[in-house]
């Protein structure tokens, strides 16, 4: 007799190795795995084979590496066809075919069918219509409560143990896909809610959520006592980091901030005891979680709160030595004076950040010290600065496509979505809204789609450049589509780009679009206040 699973992915392994050992084909195996468990059927043949995203990605690298993917691809055909989706072409459809051993057309067998019979009609009687399925993962998020959830310790740690197996970034699609399709009705809006303290729970008590027992002690025994601080807890505290920073993306900095506080408290009070040995990888994470802090509170529009917790993440990574982190704290220091329009400010944060990532050997730090150099000197508009700060950026980003990836955790969300974003910004400040349009377009399918800040905020860039060149249906379209995903991430700063793109509205606030833009809004009670800065 099988073992119960213990999570929602092992009890789909288990039901898909049943099906085979019945003898049942693949294409057939997942078109049950579609309906047992409501998922699309781009999602399902995956989920047979118990494979995640990224060991989609690396299999289809090794049979076509002159046309190589990564996790992202396979998350935004899979999230398609719902907006933060891109659509797979023909081809790449005959490569997920071959990958998962099913015909083109099993990919495509939830999609609705619109053929008309050609036999007469035997009755009158109206038909009623069609329920289209539910996207991938409804289940899982309409299945996590029923009730109102009370936090109690009991359930905190049930809570750890059902979601240890879950990867953060699918758990993410799930819930973007679910609130897209869905109603958000007050009652979805207090289930989001629940969800999101959930989650936030279970990422909150990840230095204790070790599957290994030996492991788990360990930890448990530095945290009674930091002077016992070794290797493998500095390691564990190194891996959560990114799960950290993942949560704040989709969840939103309201969510994220505790989550972090926690943490640096925590590993604040292991930087006292560490010997000199650990001590430069404990200023390290330290520093990373007083960014995370701040990048937080930035986002939730504490300025002042958020510059203190970025100067002491940029002395804890000086005193770590670790000049990579150095580069991104300062870059996330230019950003928050531009935002604040201090562009001059700015502009010293991101040439200090240039100049210590000419000493990183790292593109990513160069291209990100641009990146941020760029934005500022267009907010100062100085237009030959910018577009040479552009140029720098573009080459550091070819590098890293040509090179191997990043080890720095921070650097996760940087590639080349994000050079067309902030290019489509910098085009915009600079009254050029064609090629602005054109550098968000371009930078909006290659976005992660779980990532809903980057996306919410690229999509107001969208927005921008269509009101720039006077086109209101679709720059309030855009806004629309901020709005619908704005359920999962409740950021000030993404519902005051709402705002301020509203404002500018206002002189066609009796048009159709406008008049509809105006009942999302107050269905989704997403008003908001202006703001005239940019992120």
């Amino acid at each position: 007799m099988a073992a119960k699973p213990r999570s929602r992915r092992q009890e789909q392994v288990q039901f898909a190795a049943g099906l085979r050992a019945q003898g049942r084909s693949w294409s057939e195996v997942a078109a049950e795995v579609r309906q047992h468990y409501r998922v699309n059927a781009r999602v399902a043949p995956r989920l047979a084979r118990g494979l995640s995203q990224r060991e989609v990605a690396e299999l289809w690298n090794e049979r076509w590496p002159d046309d190589p993917k990564t996790f992202k691809n396979i998350s935004t055909w899979e999230l398609w066809p719902a907006a933060t989706g891109h659509e797979p072409s023909l081809a790449t459809l005959d490569r997920l075919a071959q990958l998962y051993e099913c015909a083109a057309a099993d990919l495509l067998a939830d999609l609705p069918d619109h053929s008309r019979s050609t036999a007469p009609e035997r009755s009158s009687a109206v038909v009623p219509e069609a329920v289209s399925a539910p996207p991938a993962g409804v289940e899982l998020v309409e299945g996590m409560f029923t009730a109102p959830v009370l936090l109690t310790p009991q359930l905190t740690g049930r809570l750890v143990h059902q979601l240890h197996d879950v990867r953060f970034d699918e758990l993410a699609q799930a819930l973007i896909m679910w609130v897209q399709h869905a109603n958000p009705g007050p009652d979805r809006r207090e289930l989001l809610q629940q969800i999101s303290t959930a989650l936030t729970v279970a990422a909150a008590a990840p230095l204790l959520d070790i599957a290994d027992a030996d492991e788990r002690e360990r930890v448990a025994a530095v945290l009674d006592d930091p002077r016992r601080v070794d290797q493998a807890t500095l390691t564990h505290a190194e891996r959560v980091l990114q799960h950290y920073r993942r949560q704040g993306d989709v969840l939103g900095p309201q969510i994220a901030l505790q989550t972090a506080l926690a943490q640096r408290q925590v590993i604040a009070d292991l930087t006292a005891a560490a010997p000199d040995t650990l001590r430069p990888r404990v200023l390290t994470v330290y520093a990373e979680l007083s960014q995370m802090v701040g990048w937080q509170l930035y986002n939730l529009g504490d300025y002042r709160a958020a510059q203190y917790y970025y100067d002491d993440a940029r002395t804890a990574a000086h005193d770590a030595e670790n000049t990579e982190l150095v580069t991104y704290v300062l870059c996330t220091m230019s950003q928050l004076a531009t935002w604040q329009n201090k562009p001059r400010v700015g502009i010293d944060h991101a040439i200090a950040a240039q100049a210590w990532a000419g000493q990183a050997e790292s593109p990513a730090a160069r291209g990100y010290a641009a990146d941020v150099a760029a934005r500022a000197f267009a907010a100062a508009q100085q237009p030959d600065k910018a577009r040479r700060a552009l140029v720098q950026e573009r080459d550091a980003v070819h590098e890293m496509a040509c090179g191997e990836p990043s080890l720095a955790s921070w650097w996760y969300f940087y590639d080349e979505s994000f050079y067309w974003g902030t290019k489509a910004e910098c085009s915009l400040v600079l009254d050029a809204p064609d090629q602005a349009l054109h550098a968000a377009a371009t930078s909006l399918p290659m976005i992660d789609p779980t990532n809903v800040h980057n996306y919410a905020h690229t999509l107001a860039l969208q927005s921008e450049a269509y009101l720039q060149r006077g086109d209101i249906a679709e720059a309030a379209a855009a806004i629309g589509d901020i709005v619908h995903i704005s359920n999962v991430n409740h950021s000030p700063r993404i519902g005051q780009r709402v705002a301020a793109l509203r404002s500018a509205l206002t002189p066609w606030q009796r048009t159709r679009a406008v008049r509809a833009l105006d009942e999302l809004l107050t269905h989704h009670r997403l008003t908001g206040r202006s703001s005239t800065n940019r992120s």
